[in-house]
């Protein structure tokens, strides 16, 4: 008998559940903007972007960036590279420039105040392939308007933030899925119509066990900081 005839149908089967176990990963992994807030009240100190992971596995965001966009001329006037970062499934991921001001803050990329435009703009996010998910507030921006227009605004009298609601809901449509919601980076998101507590500042640490992250959410998430 040839044994190596008789093996070659199973190595074939085995490399094919192996593809179909990786596109299913795949296929079942989302990273989406899930709460901006680009507007406080004073000075703006204390903005920051949060991304989700709506899937089922880790997603490394190697080759992830996010856009800044000017409505005025449709051009990007800051680009932030998430490479080297991943989110744990269910987790969230916060962008801002001051991890004093902001609780849970992942990774504090810039000394900039003020580094998110009040509008009408947009902010992008690209996984390397193309574009993902994108949000346009105070305007409509082509092609960063998904569905139909957002028609709230983000405040510089009350602390809120524009929240996507219920939370992590995506159906391609900004004027559906975001709503004003209480500042709440790096928890579920909660709406603003019943009022808001001010944050606190909660360590990287402590706010990955209350939030139920565990260890995953520690091993999938590094930190950096640049100037």
């Amino acid at each position: 008998m040839n044994n190596s005839r008789t093996n070659k149908p199973s190595t074939i089967l085995l490399l094919l559940a192996g593809t179909a176990s990786v596109a299913t990963s795949s296929a079942d992994a989302a990273i989406i903007i899930n709460e901006i807030d680009y507007d406080q009240p004073g000075s703006d100190t204390a903005e920051y972007i949060e991304l989700f992971n709506n899937g089922t596995g880790i997603i490394s965001l190697d080759g992830y960036f996010i856009d800044l966009v000017n409505g005025g001329n449709n051009t990007t006037y800051r680009s932030i590279d998430l490479s080297s970062f991943s989110i744990a499934p269910e987790n969230y991921f916060v962008i801002c420039n001051d991890s004093s001001l902001v609780a849970n803050c992942n990774y504090d990329f810039s000394n900039i105040t003020g580094w998110i435009q009040n509008g009408p703009d947009a902010i992008a996010l690209y996984d390397g392939t193309g574009l993902i998910d994108s949000l346009s507030y105070e305007g409509e921006l082509a092609p960063f308007t998904e569905g139909s227009l957002l028609t709230e605004a983000d405040s510089n009298s009350i602390m809120v933030s524009i929240s996507r609601l219920p939370n992590g809901l995506d159906s391609n449509d900004n004027g559906l899925d975001f709503h004003l919601g209480c500042t709440t980076p790096g928890s579920s998101n909660i709406s603003a119509s019943g009022g808001c507590a001010t944050p606190a500042v909660v360590p990287i640490p402590a706010a990955a066990w209350v939030f139920g992250s565990g260890l995953v959410g520690l091993l999938g998430i590094s930190r950096r900081k640049h100037s």
